[in-house]
């Protein structure tokens, strides 16, 4: 079968030079930039007394510690998160990885870079050098701009974990692997952004084929941006689903930064240069649930109804996404990755409790909330308590030696303590909450 056909307005690209374009840094002239909005500021330094802040109140982690029995000695980590605090997808990175420190005994700070790639070095190089210097340093490669913090690790005693976003090709040349290059750098957690990009593009197509089942069917893809491994690998992703029916035509790549306003902005000038044009739209692909609830705005100013004339697909597992899916405005939202961070947290516990524990990188998968499943598992993200999950069960067993990090497999945990509509009232307490989790069950769903 073909490739589908993927255009920018003025020329058609083949998927071979397509897929190595989405893999530079640059999509080249394939990727047309908002010209809504400036981020330049986002290089800013800004007042490094609001950069850090404890994760808990003082002494939370520890009176935890003392009231329930906690595994191995106390340790501590600083994560220096690259977003801003109050944006959805990091603050869900943060508390999923706050819930598993209080479950592994470890004492967590977290310090934002508000991103700023320059702020982002000199937090972490602020962390190695403190006299009180971490047990465990957690980074983002977000803009490729933690690789050369493992060459100035090696000099202290704190272990690096990377999440989310790792080293990309090029990197990898120089630092190598987790353990083999630089004896400080103990481990990754990467989630599976290909697979989800793809997945997203796959059940576009499938979705619009019940309405279509022949014809050709066009839509725009909504990028964050082409220099981060996971969106590098989000929109390969996307090129390789796409790519699965001949028939599919990607008219736009817009790279939207992330962000609702530029989404919307990109998606509105889209949809006028296909009404000029006489042509038609049937699906959006975006790189995550901000970006396809601009696009979402901007369809509804059009006079068309998402879901039924134009079918929407985000990623985050935010809770408005759980909520456009809920209404049917959006297919799907992928997502999962943010627990990336509390999966780092199991990795800095059993590479202190286990001896001879191996550098190793993790690649764990992502999944889909769908008209589906969004009846189930859409409450426990519109409204989360992650204490409810018990990530210490996610620690490395005798039984085997490998992770079966999944972030399905939280939710149904998290299921699998609630209590019946009749039952325990709602309201329990952070103990009732550890006995009744410690049974709950850890298959994954169907």
């Amino acid at each position: 079968m073909s490739a589908a056909t993927i255009r920018t307005g003025r020329a058609q690209l083949g998927l071979p030079r397509l897929i190595v374009l989405c893999g530079c840094l640059a999509l080249s002239g394939l990727v047309n930039a908002s010209s809504s909005g400036s981020y330049s500021s986002d290089l800013t330094p800004r007042a490094s007394e609001n950069t850090q802040a404890p994760a808990y109140p003082s002494g939370q982690s520890r009176a935890r510690g003392a009231q329930e029995a906690m595994p191995g000695r106390p340790l501590t980590a600083t994560f220096v998160n690259p977003g801003l605090r109050g944006e959805r997808f990091w603050d869900m990175v943060t508390d999923t990885m706050q819930a598993a420190a209080l479950d592994l005994n470890i004492s967590l700070e977290v310090v934002y870079a508000e991103r700023n790639p320059y702020l982002l070095k000199k937090l972490a190089i602020q962390a190695l050098e403190s006299p009180a210097a971490p047990d465990y340093l957690l980074l983002v490669n977000e803009e490729q701009a933690a690789s050369e913090l493992l060459t100035i690790a090696d000099g202290h005693g704190t272990h690096v974990v990377m999440l989310l976003n790792g080293l990309t090709r090029e990197e990898a040349l120089t630092h190598g692997t987790p353990g083999t290059l630089h004896p400080s750098w103990i481990g990754s957690v990467i989630p599976d952004n290909h697979t989800a990009g793809k997945r997203m593009a796959t059940q576009l197509i499938k979705v619009a084929r019940e309405g279509s089942p022949t014809g050709q069917l066009h839509g725009l893809a909504l990028i964050g941006d082409t220099r981060t491994p996971a969106s590098i690998a989000r929109n390969t992703g996307m090129v390789a689903g796409f790519s699965q029916d001949q028939d599919v035509q990607i008219d736009r790549i817009l790279e939207a930064r992330w962000n609702t306003q530029d989404a919307e902005h990109l998606t509105g000038q889209y949809l006028k240069w296909v009404s000029r044009s006489s042509g038609q739209n049937d699906l959006i692909w975006a790189a995550n649930d901000a970006m396809a609830e601009g696009a979402i705005l901007a369809l509804e100013s059009a006079g068309l109804t998402p879901g039924v004339d134009v079918l929407v697909a985000g990623l985050n597992w935010s809770p408005e996404g759980i909520s456009m899916v809920k209404d049917q405005r959006m297919l799907l939202t992928d997502g999962g990755h943010f627990m990336a961070g509390a999966w780092a947290m199991v990795m800095a516990r059993d590479h202190a409790d286990i001896e001879e524990w191996p550098p190793r990188t993790v690649n764990f998968p992502m999944s889909a909330i769908t008209h589906d499943n969004v009846a189930r598992y859409g409450p426990l993200l519109e409204n989360p308590d992650w204490e409810a999950a018990d990530f210490a069960a996610f620690g490395l067993q005798a039984s085997r030696d490998d992770y079966g990090f999944d972030p399905m497999r939280v939710l149904t945990q998290m299921l699998g303590q609630q209590p019946p509509a009749s039952g325990t009232p709602p309201q329990a307490t952070a103990t009732q909450k550890k006995t009744a989790r410690s049974s709950a069950p850890m298959d994954a769903p169907q």
